[in-house]
């Protein structure tokens, strides 16, 4: 359970990034897989599906439990992100992601960067949530 939470943490200081950190979004396509390569080794890229009318990276968590892509505009920067995630992990997502952003809806947060404001939603679906970060 304790490990789970720290991943979990971990995951949302990247996809939803606090005060202090750096947001991905804004960073080149090259800066996004560094920083996943290297401060989140539990992602591997995904290539196995590909689509070709969209800009973007996939990873994949070790246990094929959540979805991280990141979406690039067509100069490779980034415009936003969305993690799709197992239910079993429902709770301590809405938990982190009240702990860490200002609340500004039933599912909607927001965080200041620098001069930016960043919206975080986190969506329902029927098997599965997704959580979207985009600069507002």
């Amino acid at each position: 359970m304790m490990i789970t939470r720290l991943i979990t943490y971990g995951i949302l200081l990247v996809i939803c990034t606090s005060v202090q950190g750096q947001p991905l979004i804004g960073l080149s396509k090259e800066q996004v897989a560094d920083i996943i390569k290297e401060e989140h080794r539990e992602f591997r890229e995904d290539q196995q599906v590909v689509r070709q009318q969209f800009n973007y990276l996939k990873f994949i968590n070790r246990v094929n439990t959540r979805t991280w892509i990141t979406y690039f505009s067509d100069g490779d920067t980034c415009t936003g992100t969305k993690l799709v995630c197992d239910y079993s992990e429902f709770d301590e997502v809405l938990e982190e992601l009240d702990h860490m952003y200002r609340k500004i809806g039933e599912r909607e947060w927001e965080y200041t960067h620098k001069s930016d404001t960043f919206r975080v939603n986190l969506t329902r679906e029927e098997w599965y949530f997704i959580v979207r970060e985009r600069r507002k």
